[in-house]
């Protein structure tokens, strides 16, 4: 069986809900009957076929749509989409370090995906203790913003320091063992995140700030510190997140723009520390990724083993 493949940042639930589109299909049935203008690059067919052996599944909301209590029940009906998927035989939910490990010994056998829950963004949480309930129900990674700032940090388009509500929140995921995701936390938040928070770190879909001016992407110094961590950084294969000057409309890139990325963050952090993020069908579709890259299996060009998967999978091994 080809090396173990890992995804660090899947929309599945928020597809599947916000955008109507029926990820039980097959990708080319879904694509000839999907109606928005991205042309889908997921569904769990499609995974499966690639032999994706985990991700990690999103919890997610847009804070600037509705209110918070809105936003509080569509975190808990994506994840009940999870568990009927489950339910189904369609996923399998690692809620625990033993899920993790006999997930590992039978996805050769059965290749069923494996789904590590991320809360993408803490504005559904009105106050930290409202993330043990979702503890409980297996979630095991957050970040704490999306974009915008909130009451517990700055966020990328909103910049802002981590605030005494954030320290708070952090404080409880490290007492229950949900990782942190560094992605589209403000510069000033991340680093005060990374003094405050003791337990494991990561970024899990995001580029290179030098090569892509713009607070989305890790700086230099970010990419470092992640790497003294021990965490690990995922890469997202999207245009707009690989050059500045490319915008919607345009040809696809090629390859070589993914590499230069992927170059950039393997000289700072060294190889082990670096790996997969799609974040594909997270609001772009086929026509806004590189060329070559169709689907889930055709990221198997991009590298070795430990960036396809083993990276991701050790530093999950490490803390989980």
């Amino acid at each position: 069986m080809p090396p173990f493949l890992v995804d660090a940042h899947l929309d599945l639930a928020w597809n599947a809900r916000a955008l109507g589109r029926d990820l039980t299909l097959p990708l080319e049935a879904l694509r000839a009957q999907d109606p928005h203008p991205d042309t889908p690059l997921v569904t769990l067919p499609s995974l499966k076929e690639a032999g994706l052996a985990l991700a990690f599944a999103t919890l997610f909301v847009d804070p600037r749509e509705g209110a918070q209590e809105d936003w509080e029940e569509e975190v808990y009906a994506q994840l009940a989409l999870y568990e009927a998927w489950e339910r189904r035989g369609l996923v399998r939910v690692l809620r625990e370090r033993e899920d993790l490990l006999a997930h590992l010994e039978r996805f050769p056998q059965d290749g069923v995906l494996g789904l590590v829950l991320l809360l993408e963004g803490a504005h559904a949480l009105e106050a930290p203790e409202d993330l043990r309930p979702l503890r409980k129900r297996g979630l095991r990674l957050l970040s704490l913003t999306w974009a915008t700032g909130n009451a517990y940090a700055g966020g990328n388009a909103e910049p802002g320091p981590l605030t005494a509500k954030g320290r708070a929140l952090l404080e409880a995921m490290a007492a229950l063992g949900v990782a942190l995701d560094l992605s589209h936390l403000a510069e000033e938040a991340a680093w005060e995140a990374l003094r405050v928070y003791e337990g494991p770190v990561c970024a899990t879909h995001a580029n290179c700030r030098a090569l892509v001016p713009s607070e989305r992407h890790l700086s230099d110094g970010l990419l470092r510190a992640l790497a003294g961590r021990e965490g690990v950084l995922g890469l997202v294969p999207f245009n707009a997140f690989l050059d500045p000057a490319w915008k919607r409309g345009m040809a696809r890139l090629p390859l070589e723009a993914f590499f230069r990325h992927k170059a950039h963050a393997e000289a700072l952090m060294g190889g082990g520390r670096v790996g997969l993020g799609t974040d594909w069908d997270g609001g772009f579709g086929l026509e806004a990724v590189p060329q070559g890259l169709d689907r889930h299996r055709d990221l198997r060009a991009l590298g070795d083993e430990g960036f396809l998967g083993g990276n991701w999978l050790r530093w999950l091994l490490g803390w989980f």
